[in-house]
């Protein structure tokens, strides 16, 4: 991650408060995976954890978003998803939401994933889809990539996860939307802080919980066709 995206995080995670995981539509689908279970953890969660806080292990770059965490008791370690300092087979559940698509070296980070996941387990990610979707709003997020269904379903299977079901989302592909957007942002970004910790993230979160998710099962690729995101609920194979 650039010093550039390093900073605009910092800033936000320090105005603006954590957001509750119970707070998002996800948090069904993750209580139910972590019913009976003791060890999760989350990749670059920020302010925004999916996962309970408390007793849960976090891994980010941004020494704001641990600070905020530790004081609800999450155990956060500054590093990559390249190098996660934690043994083999360890969690029962990992989370990455956003994450994936930011690192030059996708196979490293899977290859961590499938190492320290439990066979049998989960984990639960989100990433941008179709790289004829990109724009500059992509560059200023700071994504290195967007993935083609097909691939990253390969991908997935190189390391032993296979995808059990998955969430379209749709947001606008319009061009000349997207790169206004970042365009203001990139110029206004201390502004876009200040309007997303404040007034943004309470109207997001609300709009997610009366979404919903809607889960989809096989048809990956025909499905995801024209999908902007898409959340996957990985399977490792069994020990």
């Amino acid at each position: 991650m650039s010093t550039e995206h390093r900073l605009y995080y910092d800033a936000l995670w320090s105005r603006s408060r954590v957001v509750e995981p119970s707070m998002w539509a996800l948090w069904e689908t993750i209580s139910a995976y972590v019913a009976g279970r003791t060890h999760f953890l989350e990749i670059g969660a920020g302010n925004r954890p999916r996962i309970p806080i408390g007793g849960s292990y976090f891994v980010d770059l941004s020494a704001k978003a641990m600070q905020a965490l530790r004081t609800r008791e999450g155990r956060c370690t500054a590093g990559t998803a390249e190098a996660l300092p934690f043994p083999d087979d360890i969690f029962d559940l990992i989370c990455a939401f956003e994450i994936v698509e930011h690192v030059p070296d996708d196979r490293a980070v899977l290859q961590e994933i499938s190492r320290v996941l439990k066979g049998g387990e989960r984990f639960i990610f989100s990433v941008p889809l179709h790289m004829e979707y990109w724009t500059r709003h992509d560059e200023l997020a700071g994504h290195v990539r967007r993935y083609h269904p097909g691939e990253l379903e390969s991908l997935l299977g190189e390391h032993g996860l296979s995808i059990e079901k998955y969430n379209i989302t749709l947001s606008p592909r319009n061009p000349l939307y997207r790169n206004t957007s970042a365009y203001l942002a990139s110029r206004f970004w201390h502004l876009g802080v200040a309007l997303e910790a404040r007034m943004a993230l309470p109207i997001y979160t609300w709009i997610d919980r009366r979404r919903g998710i809607k889960w989809e099962e096989g048809n990956f690729l025909e499905n995801t066709g024209r999908a902007n995101n898409v959340i996957i609920v990985c399977r490792k194979g069994d020990a």
